[in-house]
């Protein structure tokens, strides 16, 4: 068998070159963009087994709140309408030590007869310190919407006899 004469047919060899380069450059563009898409694949399991862990841990603890529906796991303050302005920081320093007294309520069953010593909890308590006064808190309204309790405050400033 012979061997061909490649100086006979520089066009051939060019060809096989060519060839041969988009191999190699055509194998570089898919690795690069299989491996930019493996990437993003990734990218978006680990967010859906990030929101997979968070939506379960949620399912989790609405099937523990389900199951006590008649107790109290969270109290908010809101302010009395009537209420004057006490300034931002009075109130929110207010709020702490309201939502910290608040706190014993936590865990709680909820009655009807329970909301008299609910309420003895916080009305007419005096605050002191509070931005250098004294303020006596005047309960308005409290309810208990699902396991939510909520009070109405007032804060009147308070002047010892």
């Amino acid at each position: 068998m012979r061997v061909p004469n490649l100086q006979r047919s520089p066009s051939f060899m060019q060809g096989i070159g060519l060839l041969l380069c988009g191999v190699v450059f055509g194998a570089a563009v898919m690795t690069g963009v299989a491996q930019r898409t493996v990437q993003e694949l990734q990218y978006d399991i680990d967010r859906l087994e990030k929101e997979n862990r968070s939506l379960t841990d949620q399912v989790a603890s609405y099937e523990k709140v389900k199951n006590r529906r008649n107790v109290i796991d969270r109290t908010s303050v809101r302010w009395d309408p009537e209420q004057k302005d006490l300034g931002k920081a009075t109130h929110a320093e207010l709020e702490d030590r309201i939502g910290a007294d608040l706190l014993k309520l936590i865990g709680q069953p909820v009655h009807a007869d329970m909301y008299t010593l609910y309420r003895e909890l916080i009305n007419g308590k005096v605050y002191y310190g509070v931005g250098d006064k004294d303020y006596r808190i005047r309960l308005t309204m409290l309810s208990v919407v699902g396991t939510e309790c909520i009070v109405f405050v007032r804060a009147d400033e308070f002047l010892p006899e």
